[in-house]
């Protein structure tokens, strides 16, 4: 009996291997990840088919590495920064070049000096992209010490030819007394109202083009801290509302969409500062202010928008972004990435004020924006924030929303069926300190059951607001609202039109792949349907863009759960090879084309356009 059972576990692990070589999926999990964290198995099984199953919305429960797609996942990819690291240490915010780094590198028999500049923009009035650099001494040399009095500087390094040799950039945490006791001041004044009961701090992490699947292929070592060491809701029915980061993220901070912002939901020639973000609220009652992103070029506010003129934020980092960005954005400078050196000023940050109220909003896009696979760096990022964070208890008074603003639109996965409900449905999970659960169980039960319902950005900022205004009370609604606080037990029976979600974009929505849709196309050509809306959108630019013609249709998907004929339609066109996406609905033989989804890079073709939502249709006319 026992050889039998040894040659039943022999036959067992050679057809699991031979599962996973003929699936090529040895290279596609960070194994010394999954060492390091004891994953029981790489792929999780599911229990139902749905992982969304209420009266008002069903999701399929997709698997991250279903088969239809698998072969398209990339393994992860690591930047490595070790080449650019730093001849610089710095304590207590002074400089010093530190020599033995000197004698390890390249350059040990030719290092000369060092030059350090401010990074410079007045706090108020100044072009977004603004900064300038104020020398602070003229040469720092080796067993030269200088403390630093602003938060921002640059450091070059030169040879003995005076020749550039290192360039490094810092933002550095500095005390501000004035504005420490503004703070103190109005949060005595907010603690005078008995019906404040908590002060819990507010930290909005978000990561570009993460799904909650992908967030499960690459985000390995970060889930795994987030749902074991810490207090950790991942909400599996988010759905997003509009296909850009701008279109998730206002929402968030104002509770509108970007066409209640402003009209025509063009900010082309729009500052931000008029608008009433909730971080200023949260700052009148006392909490200090942190904003900040890398990747200047495409950051949330100023992707084709003139972004803020006045300091959003106490703390703000874009004069340094645009300093990294005109240094020619490298991938790295000092021995990090960019989002490592926000992550690294965003870790003491949360340190210092873990004990003051403050609210952080931090979103970061160069590493995950256009390289899925470099998820997995990010994944290292991430991890070690959060790890330094549980080591130093920095989140016992603070409620995180990791979260993400979109799927992937573009990529190899992206034509399935599972790349499409990506696309919908980002990544958000919800860490709440502990001792809170313990205090408020009827908003821990709620967050538990609200998890496993259809919620959108209208929902977090609803919850910011009770944040803000937290008397201890959950306030339930007789009716559904677009926009209900996490605490309270949102409506099962919602559905997407109820929180404000397009039916193109709603992840309840359920279809199937029309493989013979000749048939279907005889009696009416859909795809030139969506061809004709693209060039009515760009009727006002023919002088520039050229006139769009259908080249081939793609796929058609049907949808099965409505009462009306809705098709996702995806085609490419001439010129330029360009792919877009969009529904299609027929009611009552009256057909109407939704939102155009470009689902793949436009790259240099709209330069000729000024207008970002414009530039994912218009080909010009002298590429």
């Amino acid at each position: 009996m026992e050889q039998l059972l040894k040659m039943v576990l022999c036959l067992s692990l050679f057809v699991l291997t031979a599962f996973f070589y003929e699936n090529n999926l040895f290279h596609k999990v960070n194994f010394g990840a999954l060492k390091v964290y004891k994953y029981d198995t790489l792929i999780s099984r599911n229990d139902s088919v749905y992982i969304i199953d209420t009266p008002g919305c069903k999701i399929p429960n997709y698997e991250a590495f279903d088969l239809s797609i698998r072969e398209k996942i990339l393994p992860g990819r690591f930047t490595n920064c070790d080449k650019t690291r730093s001849f610089l240490k710095i304590s207590s915010n002074c400089l010093e070049i530190d020599h033995a780094d000197v004698q390890k590198s390249q350059f040990k028999n030719s290092f000369s000096f060092c030059r350090v500049h401010r990074i410079y923009r007045p706090r108020q009035g100044q072009h977004h992209n603004f900064f300038r650099y104020i020398p602070i001494k003229g040469r720092l040399m080796t067993g030269d010490q200088l403390c630093l009095e602003s938060d921002m500087a640059r450091v070059k390094c030169f040879d003995r030819k005076n020749r550039t040799i290192f360039t490094e950039l810092y933002w550095i945490y500095q005390r501000n007394d004035s504005y420490e006791e503004l703070c103190d001041k109005r949060l005595r004044k907010r603690m005078d109202d008995p019906k404040i009961t908590e002060n819990l701090n507010v930290l909005l992490l978000g990561v570009d083009s993460t799904s909650r699947l992908n967030s499960q292929r690459y985000f390995l070592k970060t889930r795994q801290i987030l749902e074991r060491e810490f207090n950790s809701f991942e909400f599996k029915g988010h759905n997003i509302v509009g296909m850009t980061t701008f279109q998730n993220v206002v929402p968030v901070l104002t509770g509108k969409s970007i066409y209640e912002l402003k009209e025509d939901g063009k900010f082309g020639n729009t500052t931000m500062d008029n608008f009433q973000f909730i971080w200023k609220d949260f700052e009148e009652n006392g909490y200090r202010t942190l904003f900040a992103e890398d990747a200047a070029h495409m950051a949330t506010f100023d992707y084709f928008k003139p972004g803020f003129q006045n300091y959003p934020a106490q703390f703000y980092n874009r004069p340094w972004s645009v300093a990294w960005w005109y240094a020619g954005s490298p991938r790295c400078m000092g021995g990090r990435s960019e989002p490592e050196a926000v992550m690294e000023y965003l870790t003491k940050f949360v340190d210092v004020y873990k004990s003051k109220p403050y609210f952080a909003f931090v979103f970061l896009s160069s590493l995950t924006h256009d390289r899925q696979e470099l998820s997995a760096e990010m994944d290292e990022v991430m991890s070690k924030f959060f790890t330094k964070a549980y080591e130093s208890n920095a989140f016992n008074n603070t409620m995180v929303f990791f979260f993400s603003d979109h799927g992937f639109r573009i990529g190899r996965t992206r034509w399935s069926n599972i790349g499409m409900y990506e696309v919908l449905s980002p990544m958000l999970f919800i860490t709440v300190p502990k001792w809170f659960s313990d205090k408020y169980k009827k908003i821990d039960k709620n967050l538990r059951n609200n998890a496993n319902k259809l919620t959108t950005v209208y929902d977090i900022h609803e919850t910011l607001r009770d944040i803000l205004n937290f008397n201890g009370r959950v306030e339930e609604h007789s009716s559904i609202l677009r926009g209900e606080s996490l605490f309270s037990d949102v409506s099962k029976t919602r559905n997407c039109t109820d929180v404000g979600v397009p039916e193109s974009l709603c992840s309840c929505s359920h279809y199937i792949n029309v493989k013979n849709f000749s048939t279907l196309y005889a009696t009416r050509n859909l795809s030139t349907d969506i061809v004709s809306k693209l060039n009515d959108l760009l009727k006002n630019h023919q002088s520039v863009c050229e006139r769009i013609s259908l080249d081939k249709t793609i796929s058609v998907y049907q949808e099965v759960s409505g009462r009306k004929h809705t098709y996702r339609i995806s085609i490419r066109t001439l010129p330029g090879k360009a792919l877009f996406e969009a529904s299609v609905s027929s009611i009552n033989d009256k057909y109407h084309v939704g939102q155009i989804l470009r689902i793949n890079k436009y790259g240099d073709q709209s330069k000729c356009l000024n207008d970002y939502f414009l530039r994912n249709y218009c080909y010009c006319k002298d590429t």
